[in-house]
């Protein structure tokens, strides 16, 4: 009977292994699928952290059993490596050898310095310690995405505090002017002449796009984007609205559909965004680094499309989850820095000490590699 019984067990759990193995199978064909062709599969890869977690788990179980079943969840785990590289970065330290080319970049969704949120000064000392550490940090090129400048107050002319106080050439993108004559945009700062510039829009919206800037580093020039793809629209009033309604069926029902819809919309805008960035891309003359907050995760068409023609630099020399979205959704990785061939990232960082906007920066130094010879 305990053997009967043992054998039904181990066929229950080969079942549902199998069909998590089936799962993140479908997951991986869903991530080729553009979301304006069918919608849908950009759902189903949005759920590839669950079955690459649970294949996981299925392998230390089989391990425990002690059981050579164990094959069919260590060959996923071993053929899907690069999907799990995506989830948890391991990486050591390297050193790099004296008189090596490097360069250190910084990419920060400032979130506006939180200005519109300083009505009453109440986020004053907030804004200022934001606007002081990205001013302060090292970094040879610094890349903001949502950027804030109002040259009439002596809180926010952040051109000037950023920029001109530390003698960095500049390349800022409007795109548009609030009520108090504030400017809004995306802005690249470099340390190193920038010798060309330009702006790729998407489509009609004037919140998001990509700027780019071609920067002579000592002879060498390197293209540097930094972009801000189509926003999910989720407020955390709004996940707050569904896990409340959690009980409630009507209401559940209704505060689900509209994250679904709001969800939909924004795979549907970045997937065609991220196509007129590759465009662009690809006809660089020059090795390229593209940072961004780019509003998806590891597991979307878009973030997939980035990684079918550049490295990533999170897992190449990142280490950890590496999570950048600080908000009421854990572990989410939207923003991130690609890069060409002609580069190695060889130190990578998250940086959760500078928490007052809703993303962390994140920072990446690379090695200019050499040429080959001819």
């Amino acid at each position: 009977m305990a053997a009967t019984f043992k054998t039904i067990r181990r066929r229950v759990w080969l079942i549902l292994n199998t069909l998590v193995v089936l799962w993140l199978l479908l997951g991986v064909i869903c991530l080729q699928v553009p979301p304006e062709s069918f919608w849908p599969a950009a759902f189903i890869a949005f759920s590839l952290p669950a079955p690459l977690v649970l294949n996981f788990l299925f392998l230390l179980y089989w391990l425990l059993r002690r059981s050579w079943l164990v094959v069919l969840p260590l060959s996923v785990f071993i053929l899907g490596w690069g999907y799990y590289a995506r989830l948890v970065s391991v990486n050591f330290a390297e050193e790099v050898s004296e008189g090596t080319k490097t360069l250190q970049v910084l990419s920060f969704n400032t979130h506006v310095f939180n200005a519109y949120a300083d009505k009453d000064g109440s986020e004053l000392e907030a804004s200022t310690d934001m606007i002081d550490w990205v001013a302060t940090h090292p970094a040879d090129i610094i890349c903001l995405q949502e950027f804030y400048s109002n040259r009439g107050s002596s809180t926010y002319n952040t051109i000037s505090k950023i920029g001109t106080r530390y003698d960095r050439y500049r390349f800022f993108s409007v795109s548009y002017v609030d009520r108090n004559k504030a400017d809004i945009g995306s802005v690249i700062f470099s340390k190193y002449p920038i010798i060309n510039k330009g702006v790729i829009r998407f489509g009609e919206s004037h919140v998001n796009r990509a700027i780019w800037t071609d920067i002579d580093m000592k002879g060498d020039t390197i293209r540097v984007y930094s972009a801000h793809l189509q926003s999910m629209s989720i407020k955390s009033q709004d996940i707050e609205s569904t896990y409340s309604a959690i009980g409630n069926e009507e209401s559940f029902k209704k505060e689900g559909r509209n994250l679904a819809r709001r969800l939909k919309r924004g795979f549907v805008a970045r997937g065609n965004q991220v196509e007129l960035l590759l465009e662009h891309i690809r006809e660089s003359p020059y090795p390229v680094i593209v940072c961004g907050d780019f509003n998806d995760i590891p597991f979307s068409y878009t973030y997939n499309q980035m990684a079918k023609e550049l490295k990533n630099a999170f897992v190449k020399a990142g280490s950890g989850v590496g999570a950048t979205y600080n908000g009421p959704l854990p572990f989410l990785r939207i923003d991130n820095q690609f890069y060409s061939e002609a580069l190695k990232a060889y130190e990578f960082e998250t940086h959760y000490e500078m928490g007052l906007s809703d993303h962390f920066p994140i920072s990446a130094k690379y090695v200019l590699q050499p040429k080959a010879q001819e």
